[in-house]
């Protein structure tokens, strides 16, 4: 018995130790972080009150937030927030955490092969990064980017990121972009060819990501982090996010409108380009496009895989493109209407936040297709609602608004 309890005994003593071990190194390496990023912090302190109310412009001199945006950079989302906050006065970086960056679309301002990113010192180095030079972290998709702890406690990981944030005087917010937040149970029940209605295994791996996050919505919330989500039929999932509208590269677009206007071929020309098939309603949509093709009534575009830049091109090619029939629009639509096309699509509901696309279901996509190609209808409203949305400006108001901060 007395041997059980020595036992028992040494290895409380031994846990003990440990535990005093890395509260010991995690308090050592805080207090690193926090003395890296002091200056700046001590900065905004001074003079932060009055540059927060201040336009950049004539006072750029004084000091305004920094970001680090990623690590996911999903559809260079991450990039063109940055950028939209570095052109309204601040400072913003983007970050993207690959499993394959020869494989990437997009430049970020710091790539990082996930390879790379498994091992301590890098994640070491980013955290001491982020210390000296941005003072609030957007998170996307609640992926880690540090995880200096790596615990393993059950909770779900981001919150190692978030918890360092704050002790180390960061403010922290959190972007959704879709897929990582949206009910896919719920969109099925609300829509019925909701391309979840299915027993997809990629809908099931949905389904248990959107658990998790959705699990620590409410620690998030009481902690007082904003929530952004990038479409506004993600206000569904989260009613107490805000509205971060996706951004495009509006001058390249808006460019495609002024040199190639639509309707210029005796065929309407159609384009359905969808980045995951099964998503973008692939098995509704393009049997309807083979049928009016091989009628003779549409051009059917269809391209291979492209890079973002040759986009433009793509879409100054085609009158009208077909985008889903999901119940949300994305970047895609974006660039579409800024280059002056039709676009079409299905919307479960229309806000003053919705894109002036043709909203269409299953049943009446082939009949909306051929009333377009009859009459030809101009691409009214969509580059003026682009430039109004979706340049960046209105991005970077809301996201210096959530930390108190004028853009």
């Amino acid at each position: 018995m007395l041997k059980k309890w020595a036992k028992r005994a040494r290895k409380y003593l031994y846990d003990q130790k440990i535990s005093f071990r890395r509260w010991r190194s995690r308090v050592k390496r805080e207090l690193t972080l926090i003395v890296l990023g002091l200056g700046h912090r001590l900065l905004l302190l001074g003079v932060g009150p009055l540059a927060r109310h201040l336009p950049s412009g004539k006072f750029s001199f004084l000091p305004r937030l920094r970001f680090l945006i990623g690590p996911t950079n999903s559809a260079n989302q991450g990039v063109e927030w940055a950028g939209a906050l570095n052109r309204a006065g601040f400072k913003a970086q983007s970050l993207r955490i690959s499993t394959d960056p020869s494989a990437e679309w997009f430049t970020t301002d710091i790539a990082i092969s996930r390879e790379e990113w498994l091992k301590q010192p890098v994640r070491s180095a980013l955290a001491q990064r982020f210390a000296t030079q941005s003072d609030v972290l957007l998170l996307e998709s609640l992926s880690p980017i540090f995880r200096l702890e790596n615990a393993r406690d059950g909770r779900h990981q981001v919150l190692e990121d978030i918890e360092l944030a704050r002790r180390i005087g960061k403010k922290v917010g959190v972007i959704f972009h879709g897929s990582d937040i949206r009910d896919v149970d719920q969109h099925a029940a609300r829509i019925p060819f909701s391309p979840f209605a299915s027993d997809r295994p990629e809908v099931a791996e949905l389904r248990s990501r959107v658990a998790a996050n959705k699990a620590i919505l409410p620690a998030l919330q009481k902690m007082g982090i904003p929530l952004f989500v990038s479409t506004p039929d993600l206000l569904k999932d989260v009613p107490s996010a805000q509205w971060l509208p996706v951004v495009v590269d509006f001058p390249k677009f808006s460019a495609v409108a002024e040199s190639s206007p639509i309707h210029s071929s005796a065929k309407l020309r159609v384009l359905y380009l969808p980045s995951q098939s099964w998503l973008k309603s692939s098995e509704i949509i393009t049997p309807v496009l083979e049928k009016l093709s091989s009628e003779n009534v549409i051009e059917w575009v269809t391209s291979p895989q492209l890079s973002h830049d040759e986009i433009p091109a793509l879409l100054a090619k085609v009158d009208l493109v077909v985008d889903q029939l999901f119940g949300a629009t994305g970047v895609f639509t974006a660039e579409a209407l800024a280059a002056g096309r039709l676009v079409m699509g299905y919307l479960e509901e229309r806000s003053s936040h919705s894109a002036p696309i043709i909203n269409v279901t299953p049943e009446s996509l082939e009949a909306a297709i051929r009333e377009v190609a009859a009459e030809r209808p101009s691409a009214s409203g969509g580059v003026e609602f682009v430039q109004r949305w979706h340049d960046g400006r209105e991005s970077a108001t809301v996201i210096a608004h959530a930390f108190g901060w004028r853009a």
